[in-house]
């Protein structure tokens, strides 16, 4: 069973397991390594003044056997080894989307630079400087002084911008209206009364704010700018794109106000305009924040128009300015993956790793890359970042749990599930976590705690379809059965659609041998979803074992004729030559012999169909056919094969050679089927019954001598 993937993607399955098809994973649950670099070696001293020929000839030989050996190397990692580097980008995510650049530069607070009023440009130079408290105190003593109305307009203006940068919003939008009632025309108090109300959530008054600035300061760039940015908060982006127009009439190489006017027309899908007013901002400050910014949209979206030359070169701009910023180390790494250069694209992947980034997400996407590329290693390293940044990102948790169980490291990945349900408050990442653990634990045949753990899934969703499903699994290998059928049956019953389920009940039933109960669950769900190919084969072996071999040939000439998995054609084709074989009509043991052969030729390295082959071409009772035979089982014992078929394998050789009258070659192959499977009931009575033989002979000669 695999995990679930709480943020993503689902695990593998196992393919080689030679478990029934219920210890698999509901598939309604629930991707680098460094570049090869050969360091360069000088060999010349510079104290010889003659090298040997021999000397010289041996270091170059050395250096091209470690330049083809590297070369070697790179080919097969990347290459052979790995996904085809095109089919990697695909399988990655896009480009990461930085939530925060996709926002508006956002207005700050807006006050005067200096004031002829020595005590006034006092309250305003504290401000500048950062030197808060002593601010605050020398703007309320100038506010004690009988200065003009103006000025202590501008030093409450001050005290409101102060409250609002620590949160308190009354009380900065109490102070910035006295400003107002001071001097009605301070269009600064109206600026920051606006900014005061947007932080509060009060976006119509802010709006209000804003406008009475506009018509007090036409000509304020900085105004135009709060103005646009409201409109786009309070979703009005037409009204947005003309302040910002505006706004540019009056300072055309504003670079905030060009950036915010690209953003507006990136979101509502003018890619044209935004282009142009990105490269006006970085134009307008090329050393810049803004800058960077606009040349990571720019590579955005070249990207998406897979111009991948332009995007590659707006990342680097960004990768320059920026050289903290993992994420546009990735995008690179993902431009080098579609040209199919592997190499490189590893290279800025390990350059994103190594930024130090403090986004924790952007690490995600490293890893992801990482475990696309086959570096399980590379990708942990990455998630622990994630988690070091943030320890609580449960999606970052989740994936390091799914590294870890791939790579079999179960302790690791329990341990991290445990630390999931400790830090959620029950809920959904908590079933999940639960239902994870659940599958680890019942792999680590830990099955009370697993159990346990699917029941705590359970207690937190009765409806959680994957934990019922999950809790009859676990039932099934704690060996008990009757439980295992009720939670099946109730996860069916949440989703009849939930095929799992019901096949789980019939695999379940077919290996204890209960024949009649197993078909009565396959063709239940075989009416349903003709296309279970590898269901229909498992009905068919049920048959066979009731010896309905009519309704056995039905089903594997269905799945012969519909099926386009070779495997499955291969089993069918296996499976009907036992239907043949076994069907006790001396006219089909031409049809057993051939879908027998049939069977073995799909994949000559498949053992378990040279097997059928051969016991029916010993069945057959033909000398010919079991010197077949023999060549058959001959390159079957030879082969890497499990115990149990290469002592199947000895078995039908001893058969042969009994056949034969090789008496004690068969003793020979009989006992080494039964020291390979002593579990072989079947060697044990063929070695009695070749002993048999043997003294029969041994006593006929005895007969004859004397």
């Amino acid at each position: 069973m695999d995990p679930i993937q709480k943020n993503r993607f689902r695990m593998e399955e196992d393919r080689n397991s030679s478990q029934p098809s219920y210890y698999k994973e509901d598939p309604y649950l629930r991707n680098l390594g460094r570049d090869p670099r050969a360091e360069e070696s000088t060999y010349g001293s510079n104290t010889e003044t003659r090298q040997p020929v021999l000397s010289f000839f041996f270091w170059l030989t050395i250096i091209l056997l470690l330049a083809v050996a590297a070369t070697s190397a790179v080919y097969y990692f990347y290459y052979y080894k790995k996904t085809d580097p095109e089919e990697l980008a695909k399988s990655l995510r896009g480009l990461p989307q930085d939530k925060k650049s996709l926002e508006l530069l956002l207005d700050k607070s807006y006050l005067p630079k200096d004031s002829i009023n020595s005590d006034l440009a006092n309250c305003l130079n504290s401000y500048h400087d950062r030197y808060v408290n002593k601010a605050f105190r020398v703007c309320e003593e100038f506010l004690n002084t009988p200065g003009k109305d103006e000025d202590k307009s501008v030093a409450l203006t001050v005290l409101g911008v102060m409250f609002d940068e620590a949160g308190r919003y009354i009380s900065s939008i109490e102070r910035l209206e006295k400003a107002i009632q001071y001097d009605p025309k301070n269009y600064f108090a109206y600026y920051n009364l606006a900014l005061a109300f947007k932080h509060s959530g009060k976006f119509e008054e802010a709006r209000k704010a804003a406008a009475k600035a506009k018509e007090i300061a036409p000509n304020d760039a900085r105004v135009a700018l709060l103005t646009g940015n409201l409109y786009q908060e309070i979703g009005d982006p037409k009204a947005a794109i003309d302040a910002y127009k505006e706004g540019q009439s009056l300072a055309p190489n504003d670079p905030v106000l060009s950036y915010n006017l690209a953003i507006s027309y990136y979101k509502q899908g003018k890619l044209p305009e935004a282009i142009e007013e990105f490269q006006k901002a970085a134009l307008a400050s090329p050393s810049s924040n803004v800058a960077a910014l606009s040349y990571g949209h720019l590579g955005s979206i070249f990207y998406s128009r897979e111009d991948y030359d332009r995007a590659e070169y707006y990342f680097r701009e960004a990768a320059r300015l920026r050289p903290a910023d993992a994420k546009n180390y990735y995008n690179l790494g993902l431009i080098f993956l579609k040209r199919k250069n592997p190499e490189e694209a590893a290279k800025f992947f390990q350059k994103a790793l190594d930024s130090n980034s403090n986004e924790p997400e952007i690490y995600r996407f490293i890893a992801e890359a990482f475990t696309s590329m086959g570096q399980s290693s590379l990708a942990i390293q990455a998630l622990k970042k994630a988690i070091l940044l943030k320890p609580n990102d449960t999606d970052s948790l989740f994936a390091l749990s799914e590294l870890y169980y791939k790579k079999g490291e179960l302790v690791e990945a329990e341990n991290l599930f445990r630390r999931i349900i400790r830090m959620t408050p029950g809920d959904s990442y908590s079933e999940t976590a639960y239902v994870n653990l659940g599958i680890i634990l019942d792999e680590m045949e830990r099955f009370t705690e697993s159990i346990q753990s699917f029941e705590g899934a359970i207690a937190l969703n009765p409806k959680n379809q994957s934990a019922r499903y999950n809790l009859g699994i676990a039932y099934l290998h704690a060996g008990m059965p009757t439980k295992a059928i009720e939670e099946l049956r109730k996860a069916s019953a949440l989703d009849p659609n939930h095929l799992p389920s019901r096949l789980a009940i019939a695999d379940y039933y077919l290996e204890q041998k209960y024949y009649n109960e197993a078909i009565a669950e396959y063709e239940e769900v075989l009416s349903e979803k003709k296309d279970l190919h590898e269901a229909r084969i498992k009905l068919a072996d049920a048959y066979i074992q009731t010896r309905s071999y009519p309704s056995a040939e039905k089903s594997l000439v269905y799945v012969l004729e519909n099926s386009k998995d070779p495997k499955e054609i291969k089993l069918a084709h296996r499976k009907l030559a036992l239907t043949y074989a076994e069907g006790g009509n001396g006219s089909q043991s031409r049809k057993a012999k051939e879908e027998a052969f049939r069977a073995s030729h799909i994949d000559p390295e498949d053992m378990e169909s040279r097997l059928v082959l051969s016991k029916i071409l010993i069945d057959s009772g033909s000398l010919m056919d079991r010197e077949k035979a023999v060549d058959e089982l001959t390159t079957v014992v030879r082969s890497d094969v499990s115990p149990s078929i290469a002592a199947k394998a000895h078995n039908y050789l001893g058969v042969c050679y009994f056949k034969n009258g090789e008496f004690k070659r068969a003793l020979q192959e009989f006992q080494m089927a039964i020291d390979l499977n002593p579990s072989l009931t079947e060697a044990y009575e063929n070695k009695r019954a070749a002993r048999a033989g043997y003294e029969k002979a041994l006593e006929s000669k005895k007969r004859t001598f004397f």
